[in-house]
């Protein structure tokens, strides 16, 4: 092969321009740019959560149901369960050389099909982690002297607009305390009427609630219907009625006091002193850390203007910054590599050695990069520090190789044959 490309020096320089041009399409619009590298994970994941259920409720009522539906089928190993108070988790660990989005369809079927589940359980989420879903690029903190409901009102109106613009799809609050409706029964009322707290959890699990009722069909079709009656606010808890008499409804309202807050328990998230929540910003499939991180410092520039007085934005952690600096190290080690290479070469051998010699160093980068994707490699912190390790070998190659030509030139033979014999002869070591 050696020999060939030596005598057919037009079909090399074109594969060289190819391979060439090939890299920097890939460099630009194949590989993802990304901080960390992806970690796989290999095992399907089963969440569910059951209000108010106890460790040992969970695991008869959730836990027991799902291994039973899903511990036969083919490609799942072992399986790990875990029981906590309210939520239970099942890890199927998935074997080699299976198909792990055919297996996670499977799966989240057969879990699907069970209909033993108490009613008080959520749906079950059935995933395959991904590790974008947990490496932010980038932080956006939300502060200002604002009550809680409004800086939580404010982070959220932050991620509805982070998630509308281009080039972003995972946006996750941080700092954010959960909702929650407090119903507080006043004792001396509920005694007055002759209730009981169980008579407030009756009327309000017999009240609010979504279900369906079944269709009608009539000539113009089918008609379904459905009850709708979950109530989501405090104003809506209120006007639940607990007894009917006379024509007369006791509502929830006149025996309880209902607050719409948040979960009890204290948390601080301050930033520059000020209370705060945070928005972060993760990448996602063939998304560039590079550009969301610069997408998200634009919004922040722009996004102050439509937020009301002492609402105040700033970017913060900004994980690509590091990616920036690495490229940055990688295109200055290149271009000093060539010109030193360049400049010795000229020195010592001649100027037309020195000039192909240095155009083979970008070239044989170019074909690192255009085989990265058929490999699964994405552009990150490690392949591109890889990449910098490999700039002093590619460079004291080729330093070999022209020296070695150059060497068997100086003893008179025909340049062609001294291309073809100088290169054979450090071909294995500089291979290795």
């Amino acid at each position: 092969m050696i020999r060939w490309f030596a005598n057919n020096d037009i079909a090399a320089n074109f594969l060289l321009i190819a391979i060439l041009f090939g890299g920097v399409y890939s460099a630009l619009y194949r590989i993802p740019l990304q901080v960390s590298p992806t970690y796989e994970f290999d095992s399907v994941f089963v969440r569910m959560n059951y209000r108010g259920g106890t460790a040992k409720d969970v695991e008869k009522s959730i836990i027991i149901p799902i291994e039973e539906a899903i511990q036969d089928l083919p490609g799942i190993g072992q399986l790990y369960t875990y029981s906590n108070p309210g939520r239970g988790w099942v890890l199927a660990r998935i074997e080699d050389g299976v198909d792990r989005p055919a297996l996670l369809e499977e799966v989240k079927a057969r879990v699907d099909r069970i209909t033993t589940f108490p009613n008080e359980t959520e749906k079950p989420s059935v995933y395959i982690p991904d590790s974008n879903s947990f490496t932010e690029v980038i932080k956006v903190a939300i502060t200002g002297n604002l009550t809680p409901k409004e800086l939580r009102h404010a982070a959220e109106k932050v991620r509805e607009e982070l998630m509308a613009a281009e080039g972003i799809s995972q946006v996750e609050l941080v700092g954010e305390r959960p909702y929650e409706i407090a119903i507080e029964a006043d004792q001396e009322k509920l005694r007055s009427y002759g209730l009981g707290f169980q008579d407030i959890s009756d009327a309000i699990r017999r009240s609010s609630v979504d279900m369906p009722a079944g269709s009608i069909q009539s000539t113009s079709g089918n008609l379904t219907v459905r009850t709708r009656g979950q109530a989501y606010t405090a104003p809506e808890f209120a006007s639940i009625p607990i007894r009917a008499a006379n024509g007369a409804d006791l509502r929830l309202g006149e025996v309880a006091n209902v607050k719409d807050g948040f979960e009890e328990g204290e948390q601080l998230v301050r930033f520059n002193g000020a209370p705060a929540m945070m928005v972060e910003i993760m990448r996602h499939d063939k998304e560039s850390a590079l550009e969301v991180a610069e997408v998200v410092r634009e919004y922040v520039d722009t996004a102050e203007q439509r937020f009301p007085p002492g609402v105040n934005l700033y970017a913060w952690d900004d994980e690509s910054i590091s990616i920036r600096g690495r490229l940055g190290t990688l295109a200055s080690s290149l271009l000093q590599g060539c010109i030193l290479v360049f400049i010795v070469l000229a020195l010592f051998l001649r100027p037309s050695v020195a000039l192909w010699v240095v155009i083979g160093i970008p070239v044989s980068f170019a074909g690192g990069i255009l085989c990265m994707p058929s490999l699964g490699l994405t552009a990150n912190l490690m392949s591109v520090f890889g990449f910098i390790i490999v700039v002093g070998l590619v460079v004291d190659d080729a330093i070999v190789t022209a020296e070695n030509i150059y060497s068997r030139l100086k003893t008179g033979i025909d340049p062609i044959e001294a291309s073809v014999l100088g290169t054979k002869e450090v071909a294995v070591p500089v291979t290795f």
